[in-house]
């Protein structure tokens, strides 16, 4: 049997990550229905184009670090198809939101389909580490 080492760095990024991906899926989801219910939500801190950014800000070095330390690990390039997806798509939804292309909808669920993909990544990620 193989002994278990502790990998703190790559499986916490992981997590954080995974977090970090759910959270803005919770927040592009929550946003358009808070604004049907009650529009005075859109003037709050959650829908303002600088959050996003530093979200972003967040979300793209954990997210690579953690892709990085796991595929350096496991070597196994699946994970990458739904990361490279994900991370793409969030960095193409700050760029319409910044530059006032689309709509607030079509940015929910641009910055939504990428927090997916990155939080499937996240999981394949770890699942190639224990496996």
């Amino acid at each position: 049997m193989k002994p278990r080492q502790r990998d703190f760095p790559t499986g916490a990024l992981d997590r954080i990550g995974i977090g970090i991906s759910a959270f803005c899926l919770l927040q592009c989801l929550a946003l358009p229905l808070a604004l049907l219910f009650a529009p005075i939500a859109s003037v709050g801190v959650f829908s303002h184009e600088v959050f996003h950014l530093v979200l972003l800000a967040v979300i793209l070095p954990v997210s690579l670090l953690a892709f990085g330390l796991g595929f350096m690990q496991h070597r196994n390039m699946r994970m990458w198809v739904p990361a490279g997806i994900g991370l793409a798509l969030l960095v193409l939804a700050a760029v319409l939101e910044q530059n006032h292309v689309v709509g607030p909808g079509w940015i929910a669920m641009v910055t939504s389909l990428g927090g997916l993909g990155l939080i499937i990544g996240h999981w394949l990620n770890l699942r190639c580490r224990e496996g």
